[in-house]
């Protein structure tokens, strides 16, 4: 097995509230702080949080890339200072450990008692949050009555929930919702934009075949002038203005039980034939 490693969150009292370190190490995240203390900074940095993973290389490329294609949040671009909430980014750590078998996640800090955040603690709540959540947490019940492939995730303030295929390229099966659509996608996003094109180009081969198994047709993302790719089904629905929600928990159900075992075989496949 290859020798495990950490991605850290890290604050400063010295910060504001919404800056953060974000990096690697080989070694105890612990040592890593000591290393830290006094590179010009007043304070001693504090660990928020740490996902440790024989991937840490990867994955610390992957979180840095993944925020940087939010917005402009790196606060230099030659640094891993970044302008976001600790709760945000251990969210994103906390997404990408649903792709990897070996991921552990430790967290060190809570959410300040006079902040009120929604369940992953990525910003306060609001309106739409509440929404999202209260609809994830009756598709999970949902899931749980009918034996359904996302029965053991949590409700979330976001708009999408994903799950592992068992699949390496960082590809996952996501849910997103929105206020008049449900999608069912598999997503790829290994950070490389060369690795999520190719085996994007080797399912899209294969098209005839997955769409034949799936039962309708797909829509195909390749996204050529972005790092990720989609696939999906899509839903037209009300997701939140409506109480009953049987039609779009049925259909992503479905979706999601039809798409996981086809694109975790196909890709197995191109694993095998590079």
């Amino acid at each position: 097995m290859d020798k495990q490693g950490y991605v850290y969150i890290l604050t400063n009292p010295s910060f504001k509230e919404d800056w953060v370190k974000i990096g690697k190490s080989s070694t105890s995240v612990e040592q890593r702080v000591k290393q830290l203390d006094g590179t010009a900074v007043p304070l001693p940095f504090e660990i928020f949080a740490t996902l440790r993973t024989s991937k840490y290389s990867e994955v610390e490329k992957v979180v840095h890339q993944t925020i940087d294609s939010l917005t402009d949040l790196r606060i230099r671009q030659n640094r891993e200072f970044f302008n976001i909430t600790p709760q945000e980014a251990l969210n994103i750590l906390k997404r990408l450990a649903t792709v990897l078998d070996d991921a552990v996640i430790t967290e060190y800090q809570t959410p300040k008692k006079d902040t009120c955040y929604c369940n992953n603690g990525s910003e306060k709540q609001q309106p739409r949050h509440e929404k999202r959540k209260a609809f994830w947490t009756e598709f999970i019940q949902y899931c749980k009555d009918n034996d359904g492939l996302f029965a053991t995730n949590s409700p979330v303030g976001d708009n999408w929930i994903g799950k592992s295929i068992k699949v390496p390229f960082g590809i996952s099966l996501n849910v997103v919702i929105g206020y008049d659509f449900a999608r069912v996608e598999i997503y790829f996003n290994s950070g490389n934009k060369d690795v999520n094109k190719k085996v994007f180009d080797y399912l899209y081969n294969h098209k005839v075949e997955i769409e034949s198994d799936y039962g309708s047709p797909l829509l195909w993302e390749r996204l050529t002038d972005k790092v990720t790719c989609r696939i999906s089904d899509m839903i037209s629905f009300p997701c939140f203005d409506t109480n009953d929600r049987s039609d779009v928990f049925k259909f992503i159900k479905e979706a999601s039980e039809k798409m996981a075992p086809i694109f975790h075989n196909h890709i197995i496949d191109y694993k095998e034939s590079i």
